[in-house]
């Protein structure tokens, strides 16, 4: 699947995009944009990549992404042959009201949010989420200009709540084709063989590149090593069909690529600080 910068264009006399996105799936590949996006996801489950981080995503996930930050969703293998994936989708210029706006305003506050969103961005408190989620679900019927005022409050409401980054602090976008073409290659890869044991040497073989070649590269993409993004995605895995299935433990640790139960019970803790039978009762 080939994978490229998007543009993005808005309707004439309008300053965002605001749509529905209704597909059996999810299409959109790894990709950027210099537009920040909010997506809330209506329907559907999976692993989202932000930056460089990887994190299931369910209903009811909110997130704004921001300028150049390559994302995408990559649904689960496991949805029903009648189901499909919704989400609503908003996108905008960072200065899609003039480039001193919100310094003119008084909003520097929405000035730093938009500044920090490069690093992918959600909301702590799940109540925020929710008056947030309503928003976004009203804001496709609305007229141009009540768009743009409801796009203001929801940034408002970001800017002004408990938020998590989701990337990390050094993640620096990799902004060409070719990075996001391959990216994509090996984190389809992944997660559609996540109950099989890797050869590093027939991933770096799908780039063309030698082990030592891309063990380089993925780590100078994605700030982490290539078995600590293994153990990332397996353990997610996990913790998925710990809180929906009613599967064994044992069973969830074959599932998620680990034939052995101790040593997945001790990368479950390292990665969640919890052992999987507590996690389950948490959760």
């Amino acid at each position: 699947m080939k994978t490229q910068f998007i543009k993005i264009t808005a309707n004439p006399g309008e300053l965002l995009v605001a749509r529905e996105v209704k597909e059996k799936k999810f299409s959109a590949p790894l990709h950027y944009h210099p537009e920040l996006e909010l997506t809330l996801i209506l329907k559907s489950r999976g692993k989202r990549f932000i930056g460089d981080s990887i994190e299931n995503f369910e209903p009811g996930d909110l997130v704004l992404v921001g300028e150049n930050t390559p994302h995408f969703w990559c649904n689960d293998n496991h949805l029903q042959d009648d189901s499909y994936s919704l989400a609503i989708v908003v996108q905008f210029n960072k200065d899609f009201l003039g480039e001193y706006f919100f310094r003119l305003t008084g909003a520097e506050h929405i000035e730093k949010l938009i500044n920090n969103s490069r690093r992918g961005i959600c909301l702590k408190d799940a109540t925020t989420n929710e008056l947030v989620k309503e928003k976004i679900l009203k804001i496709l019927d609305l007229a141009t200009f009540e768009k743009t005022l409801a796009l203001l409050e929801i940034l408002n409401i970001f800017s002004k709540s408990d938020i998590y980054y989701l990337s990390s602090p050094g993640f620096k976008p990799y902004l060409n084709e070719v990075d996001c073409t391959r990216m994509n290659k090996v984190y389809n890869y992944v997660y559609n063989n996540i109950n099989s044991s890797f050869d590093v040497s027939e991933i770096a073989g799908l780039l063309n590149m030698s082990v030592s070649a891309f063990s380089h590269y993925f780590k100078k993409r994605t700030q982490k090593t290539f078995t600590q993004f293994i153990n990332e995605t397996r353990v997610g895995n996990a913790k998925r069909l710990l809180m929906e299935t009613d599967k064994s433990i044992a069973e969830i640790a074959y599932e998620s690529g680990y034939n052995s139960l101790s040593n997945f019970n001790k990368q479950f803790y390292s990665l969640v600080k919890f052992p999987p039978k507590t996690f389950r009762k948490n959760y």
